[in-house]
C-alpha cells in the first residue's frame, strides 16, 4: 500500500464508502502508474482523480472499469490534471469550493490544499446560480399553475439548489451557513423569507408535507428569490 495512503478518513465516510473508494483508488493507481497524483472524495459517491496527464488510453482502461464502480455505488469520478484545476478555478467557482469545503483524499497528495477561489469569482457564480434558479422557478409555476402536485414537484426540485446556492452567498457575507435552521436564519435575514417557510423550502425534497407547504406559498418564495438575486447583483466587498 502506498505510504502515503489516507488512513484518517472523515467521520462523513462510512467504513463501507472507505472501502469502495480505496478500491477505486487501486484501479486508478493501475491505470495511471507514476502520474497518478490522488483520488479525492467530496461525497458519499462522487470522487475526483487528478493526474500529471489523462490520456485517450487511460479513459479507454477506466471505461471499462465504470460498471464495476457503479455496482460498487460509486459515481464516474471527475478527470483532471493539477494544471486544469488551477486553470479552471475562475469558471466553476461554485463547484470547486463546494470541493474544496468539505473533501477527503482518499489516496495520494492533496491537489486543493494550496487553491483558494476569488470572490469576485465566486459572486459572478452566484448572481447566475440566483437568476437561473428565479427564471427556472418562474418557468415551473407557469407550467404546473393550477396543479397542486406539479407545484409540490417544482418545490422539491428547487430544495437541492437553493440549500446550495444559500451556503455560498452566506460565504461571501462572511458568514458561515451550512445546517437547515442557519440557512433558513440566513434566508430570512438576506431575503425575507419566513424562517418556516425556509425550513419547508431547504426541506422540500425530504417529504411531501414540506413541499405541499411551499406548494401554497410559492408567491412568496417566489419574490424571495427575487430578492437573493438582487442582493447578490448588488454585493460588493467589505
Amino acid at each position: 500500500m502506498p505510504s502515503d495512503y489516507n488512513r484518517d478518513m472523515a467521520t462523513w465516510l462510512s467504513p463501507t464508502a472507505q472501502s469502495r473508494f480505496r478500491r477505486l483508488a487501486a484501479d486508478l493507481r493501475r491505470v495511471f502508474g507514476p502520474r497518478f497524483v490522488s483520488l479525492v472524495a467530496y461525497g458519499p459517491h462522487r470522487s475526483a482523480v487528478f493526474a500529471e496527464t489523462v490520456e485517450p488510453g487511460d479513459l479507454d482502461a477506466m471505461g471499462a472499469l465504470v460498471d464495476t464502480w457503479h455496482r460498487d455505488h460509486l459515481a464516474t469520478p471527475l478527470v483532471m490534471t493539477v494544471d486544469e484545476l488551477s486553470r479552471s478555478l475562475d469558471a466553476f467557482p461554485l463547484e470547486f469550493q463546494a470541493m474544496l469545503d468539505r473533501h477527503e483524499v482518499i489516496d495520494g497528495t492533496d491537489p486543493l490544499t494550496a487553491i483558494r477561489i476569488d470572490a469576485a469569482d465566486l459572486r459572478r457564480a452566484c448572481e447566475v446560480q440566483a437568476k437561473s434558479h428565479l427564471v427556472h422557478l418562474r418557468q415551473g409555476w407557469l407550467e404546473a399553475h393550477g396543479h397542486p402536485q406539479e407545484l409540490a414537484h417544482l418545490a422539491a426540485r428547487s430544495a437541492g439548489p437553493f440549500r446550495a446556492l444559500l451556503i455560498q452567498v452566506a460565504r461571501l457575507s462572511g458568514e458561515t451557513a451550512e445546517t437547515t435552521d442557519e440557512l433558513a436564519a440566513f434566508a430570512e435575514r438576506t431575503m425575507h423569507l419566513p424562517a418556516p417557510l425556509g425550513r419547508d423550502v431547504l426541506a422540500a425534497d425530504e417529504g411531501a408535507d414540506a413541499s405541499a407547504r411551499v406548494a401554497t406559498r410559492l408567491a412568496e418564495y417566489l419574490t424571495a428569490a427575487e430578492r437573493l438575486w438582487t442582493h447578490v447583483d448588488g454585493w460588493s466587498p467589505r
